[in-house]
């Protein structure tokens, strides 16, 4: 994730627009904090979708299990074997 920055609401409100397009190319969120209420996180909604995906995914016990054994069947292969695989030698010539 990216790095949150934060910032008082006065901030925020005096270079809002800027934040809104800093945050929708995804390089930052932001943190405001306004006197005397929860502060509020600026996100970009891909960022947020890709949060809720993930958790949807870990309350699954069905998809939680499917991942886990998927690892259990996991092949490590070495650096030549990728080549073989490919059909590119035996990758000693890089």
């Amino acid at each position: 994730m990216n790095q949150i920055t934060t910032l008082t609401a006065s901030e925020a409100r005096e270079d809002l627009y800027t934040l809104i397009k800093t945050v929708s190319n995804g390089l930052r969120s932001y943190e405001i904090n306004l006197r005397g209420s929860s502060p509020v996180v600026l996100i970009s909604k891909s960022e947020i979708e890709s949060w809720f995906e993930t958790l949807d995914i870990l309350s699954s016990p069905e998809e939680m299990k499917a991942i886990n054994e998927s690892k259990k069947g996991k092949k490590v292969y070495s650096h030549n074997d990728v080549f073989k695989i490919l059909g590119l030698g035996n990758g000693n010539n890089l």
